[in-house]
């Protein structure tokens, strides 16, 4: 048995006595007589059953934490982006909120409909003084529950790409290729387009474009693009690299090279490594010679004695 068990079971049988003290506020069970007086003193009973209603909303979600949540959505471990925790944030305050009106009610004798009218007359001005943060929240909440993306997972968002560590109450935390921590507030992204290349499988498709002037043997530049692109590590051999001529233009030929890979979080570093693969390849071959070069010719006119002469 864990730490964590051994402590929620010793809060659980602490909790059962709070609460089996405050039903019966004037005669306390036999356990307690060994610490205290057999009888409470008056004042103790509202104390008492604040401490113990709360206690009992802490057990409840501690023993969703432990025996529920961590097998939906896993412990967060060392190095691993933790999972989505909104939906369980929001479990969370329901019960305290539920606690807190059960004790203003048995407790405190006020009436429901005055409980709740006061709390619909807050929930009001709360609601106009924090519209974008309750946009987010919802957003958040719709996040969570069409989950578009997890922790762990690559995405493009208007232009930003990042590797999203956690999603919170009002926005997600990004972690973009230059290692710096993007926070973007959840209604933005629900208002973006997205693009995820995690899903719906790791496996990536990207290209690179190479320009060979005309002229070049087809029959032996296809191979030898697709076995030096396949040199580097994390571009897949199977499938293989896909070579296409792209585009003719005036002078040169473009041709993009396809490739697949299952490491996304390595493709800018990848792309520049097949490119300098495929170029080492062309230059120590015949095929160099049709490398794209700039001459420049210069037409010198003959001195003017010598056109005279």
């Amino acid at each position: 048995m864990s730490r964590e068990t051994r402590r929620f079971l010793l809060a659980l049988l602490i909790s059962i006595c709070l609460v089996y003290a405050v039903l019966e506020p004037r005669h306390v069970p036999f356990m307690w007589t060994w610490l205290i007086s057999p009888y409470l003193p008056v004042w103790l009973d509202k104390p008492l059953a604040i401490l113990a209603w709360f206690s009992v909303a802490w057990v409840i979600a501690t023993g969703f934490e432990l025996f529920v949540w961590r097998r939906m959505y896993g412990q967060s471990l060392a190095g691993v982006p933790r999972q989505r925790k909104l939906l369980t944030d929001l479990f969370n305050v329901a019960l305290y909120v539920a606690a807190a009106g059960f004790i203003a009610i048995q407790t405190f004798d006020l009436e429901p409909t005055g409980v709740f009218a006061t709390s619909s007359v807050v929930a009001i001005i709360l609601g106009f003084a924090l519209q974008q943060l309750l946009a987010d929240i919802f957003a958040g909440v719709a996040l969570n529950l069409e989950r578009p993306f997890k922790a762990g997972d690559w995405i493009t968002m208007d232009g930003i790409q990042g590797l999203v560590l956690m999603t919170n109450w009002r926005s997600t935390h990004l972690r973009t290729r230059t290692m710096d921590l993007l926070v973007v507030p959840n209604a933005v992204i629900g208002r973006a387009k997205l693009f995820n290349h995690s899903r719906p499988q790791v496996r990536h498709l990207d290209f690179v474009d190479v320009i060979l002037q005309y002229g070049v043997d087809e029959a032996a530049l296809l191979p030898l693009l697709k076995n030096a692109a396949v040199t580097v590590d994390g571009v897949l051999a199977d499938p293989a690299p896909i070579v296409t001529l792209h585009e003719l233009r005036a002078g040169t030929m473009l041709w993009r090279i396809y490739f697949f890979t299952d490491d996304f979080a390595r493709i800018v570093v990848m792309k520049a490594q097949v490119l300098l693969a495929i170029y080492t390849a062309l230059r120590g071959g015949d095929l160099g010679a049709y490398l794209p070069r700039n001459e420049a010719f210069v037409h010198l006119e003959p001195p003017a004695t010598l056109q005279g002469g």
